[in-house]
């Protein structure tokens, strides 16, 4: 499941057609090897930044690509470690390094703004990840989950119960909700038929029971693969990052 997992970031391939032209990104952290990603509105005077982690066939280039000026803020996003241009080895670590990696070149390039991270489907993990161990204004999941065998389940359902324990380098959602402070919003669609809004619901529960705040949103008749191409979403979305 891991092979799969990991190979929706390995082996896609950029869009043919995107609507926003990603300016290609080289971040060099510590370490061997840079990391690299896309952005958008990178001139941007906005008081806000956004950091985008997709899901499958949303590598960088594309997320940016489709979503980078939906908002009207710099808009980042960079394929882990071991995916695409970015070179090394791709696991759990190396992807929380990526996320970390990201935040920290963005704090340095805006360093008076505010970040607000979003992740959709697998990306929801790294982004709640980073909310976990950086400070962030603002934490937007879209269709997310509490771990891996949330999304597992949907491929081949026997990760129940103890069987979880075989799920290499998972990512622990419930865990990261724990260790989180900034505002959470999470949102679903009674039409996702991936990760369901009652799964969503139960996430947000997860952040409502830490220090953080979480709202949970549902909407309606959006598949799974639609939230940021949604005009409703995307308006709901512009009134978090323009009202604070």
């Amino acid at each position: 499941m891991q092979f799969i997992s990991y190979s929706f970031y390995k082996g896609d391939k950029k869009f043919k057609e995107v609507k926003y032209e990603p300016i290609e990104l080289e971040i060099k952290a510590s370490g061997k090897e840079s990391l690299y990603g896309y952005g958008y509105n990178l001139d941007s005077k906005s008081s806000s930044v956004i950091l985008f982690f997709g899901g499958s066939m949303y590598i960088a280039y594309n997320s940016v690509g489709m979503y980078g000026g939906l908002f009207g803020c710099p808009f980042l996003s960079v394929d882990y470690y071991g995916s695409q241009k970015s070179r090394g080895k791709m696991n759990l670590q190396t992807m929380q390094k990526s996320a970390t990696d990201l935040y920290d070149y963005a704090k340095s390039r805006y360093p008076d703004r505010d970040i607000y991270v979003f992740g959709h489907s697998y990306g929801c993990g790294m982004a709640a990840y980073l909310a976990s161990v950086r400070e962030c204004k603002h934490l937007v999941l879209a269709s997310g989950y509490r771990n891996l065998s949330d999304l597992y389940n949907k491929i081949i359902p026997i990760f129940w119960g103890p069987l979880k324990v075989f799920i290499k380098n998972n990512i622990r959602v419930d865990q990261y909700a724990k260790k989180t402070v900034c505002p959470v919003t999470i949102i679903g669609s009674d039409a996702d038929k991936t990760l369901s809004a009652s799964l969503q619901q139960k996430l947000a529960a997860l952040y409502s029971s830490s220090a953080s705040s979480a709202e949970c949103k549902i909407f309606h008749g959006i598949s799974h693969e639609d939230y940021f191409a949604t005009e409703e979403v995307i308006h709901f979305l512009s009134g978090i990052v323009e009202k604070e």
